[in-house]
């Protein structure tokens, strides 16, 4: 098996243009919440609230957020997978305790 030597170019902060950073701060910040709002809404669902609005969480989360179709997609995936783990390590710890 050969060895590949992999570099890699940091980034700082203080070295980046000001505006770049705030501009990048501020697309994780409402990525975040655009996330925290699908997984918020997948639980709702799984308790049996019904959704009020009949556009779909990926519409929702255009309109509510400003996100384009990449952002609103990454979203949905990334609460979805969040909510998937959960479920999985609520089994492994429930499997734990019975043994």
């Amino acid at each position: 098996m050969g060895m590949k030597a992999i570099f890699l170019n940091r980034l700082y902060k203080h070295k980046i243009d000001a505006n770049f950073v705030m501009s990048m701060d501020h697309t994780l910040r409402v990525f975040n919440q655009a996330k925290h709002f699908r997984y918020q809404a997948e639980v709702r669902e799984l308790r049996g609230v019904k959704a009020k609005n009949s556009v779909s969480i990926h519409q929702q989360l255009k309109q509510r957020y400003g996100l384009n179709d990449y952002y609103a997609n990454s979203a949905v995936q990334e609460g979805r997978a969040l909510l998937s783990a959960q479920r999985e390590l609520k089994n492994m710890y429930m499997r734990e305790s019975i043994s």
